[in-house]
């Protein structure tokens, strides 16, 4: 008993992650969101990634922040702070993992996209 105690306090310190990562190889800029919760008996949310708050150690106790459409909101503040004026090519999924028997939960959502900007016309850059 003493041992899942230590694991369920281990896993509220370590908590829920939100992130935004971008990478910049081969002239296109890719960016990779992820939202993680753990939840009790697979329903009660004790902690959630903070999705307003990406790559902060910042966490939502007893809130179900893990959703695509969070992730969705992420992908906009990325794309914003790259400058872009879109994105294409998203692809998401989900994944569960659970610990000790049901007791205990993790659920993940990841999104990635390409972001894409505004290219001139062929024409406008002939002189």
């Amino acid at each position: 008993m003493k041992k899942i105690l230590l694991f369920l306090g281990a896993a509220v310190l370590l908590a829920g992650c939100a992130t935004v990562e971008t990478s910049r190889q081969g002239g296109r800029t890719m960016v990779s969101v992820a939202n993680n919760g753990w939840y009790l008996f697979n329903c009660i949310p004790i902690a959630s990634g903070d999705p307003a708050s990406p790559n902060n150690f910042s966490t939502k106790f007893f809130t179900q922040t893990v959703t695509l459409r969070n992730n969705i909101k992420m992908l906009d503040y990325a794309m914003r702070k790259e400058g872009a004026t879109g994105y294409k090519e998203v692809v998401s999924r989900t994944s569960d993992e659970t610990y000790i028997f049901i007791l205990l939960k993790r659920h993940s959502c990841m999104t990635s996209a390409e972001l894409v900007r505004d290219v001139e016309p062929l024409w406008k850059m002939i002189p």
